[in-house]
């Protein structure tokens, strides 16, 4: 009797029963295709990529049933995953979808993937010109930068916004501005003498265009405002779009007495109902500070305390990839 050949019978070698014989290796094609053994998956996700094609060209399922000549219950099946496509009845699909058999049958790589070819299936229904801005807006976002990490401190005078803002930026590596400062440096002159010379309309200016320099400049920072800075609409709105915004409120009593404790005797020189003023101004302004996107109550917190909130603000914001 004729025995077979060694060749021959490691050809057919099932695993187990190799007898102290090496399995063959697996084919380099199967581990290249990471998951293509999961046949329910890829029925799913054939699925949702015709039935994206399908939705993408407004195109009803008895539509897409009388051009690919399938039945609209196998196309429904189809869709959900459900069904065993041939792979004539794919190429009937593709062809009623107008795309190449490939695109429906090529392997995601990312999460993303259903996103791409969404807009795949968009771009090959779009005039040439809807394209080339297509291209530019995506060409944008490329370069785009991410979102920095930008706080503004708002409030009265004596609030805080100098000493909290310039520890917390100090420890979270974030640059320190007084937004006054900035004024000051432009006008070349400081601020006493800026009112004197040349009014508040002047002063406002000022403030906007030194806003819109610490916008358009590229760094992190925590800028500490002028009191007033709520009472100009498009610059507070400004303040709000570009920032994450931050009152720290404090009582008439509080701005008082660090104003004063500070050296600062001027808001009672010449005043004699410097205090009720001060109430009258906080009263107007503080619906405006509400629209602050964080509140910090100073007074009820204390100076530590306030300081550890905002840097928890800071940090949680600089957590999620920018501010706001």
């Amino acid at each position: 009797m004729s025995r077979r050949s060694p060749v021959h019978h490691s050809a057919v070698a099932r695993p187990g029963r190799s007898k102290g014989r090496l399995a063959p290796a697996p084919r380099a094609a199967s581990a290249a295709l990471p998951g293509t053994n999961d046949f329910g998956a890829l029925a799913r996700r054939l699925g949702d990529r015709i039935r994206a094609a399908r939705t993408a060209r407004s195109q009803t399922l008895a539509q897409f049933a009388e051009v690919a000549k399938l039945s609209r219950r196998f196309l429904t099946d189809v869709e959900l995953g459900k069904a065993n496509v041939s792979l004539q009845g794919l190429a009937r699909i593709a062809t009623a979808l107008e795309l190449p058999l490939a695109t429906l049958l090529e392997t995601p790589v990312d999460g993303s993937s259903s996103m791409r070819e969404a807009l795949l299936t968009l771009a090959r229904q779009l005039p040439d010109h809807a394209l080339r801005d297509g291209a530019a807006q995506l060409a944008s976002l490329r370069t785009r930068r991410a979102p920095l990490a930008r706080f503004a401190l708002i409030g009265l005078r004596g609030a805080g916004k100098s000493s909290l803002g310039r520890a917390v930026a100090s420890r979270c590596g974030l640059a320190f501005v007084e937004l006054d400062q900035e004024v000051e440096a432009a006008a070349g002159m400081p601020l006493a003498d800026l009112f004197t010379l040349h009014g508040e309309t002047y002063y406002r200016q000022l403030e906007r265009q030194a806003l819109q320099r610490l916008v358009d400049s590229d760094r992190g920072l925590i800028v500490a405002t002028g009191g007033g800075i709520v009472a100009a609409p498009e610059t507070f709105d400004l303040l709000r779009r570009s920032f994450t915004v931050i009152w720290l409120k404090a009582s008439p009593e509080e701005h008082w007495n660090r104003v004063v404790a500070q050296g600062d005797h001027r808001p009672m020189q010449g005043q004699p109902a410097a205090m009720a003023r001060l109430r009258e101004i906080l009263g107007e302004r503080a619906p405006l500070y509400g629209l602050a996107h964080h509140t910090v109550d100073t007074s009820t917190m204390g100076a530590a305390a306030s300081e550890r909130a905002i840097e928890a603000l800071v940090r949680a914001a600089t957590r999620q990839g920018g501010s706001k």
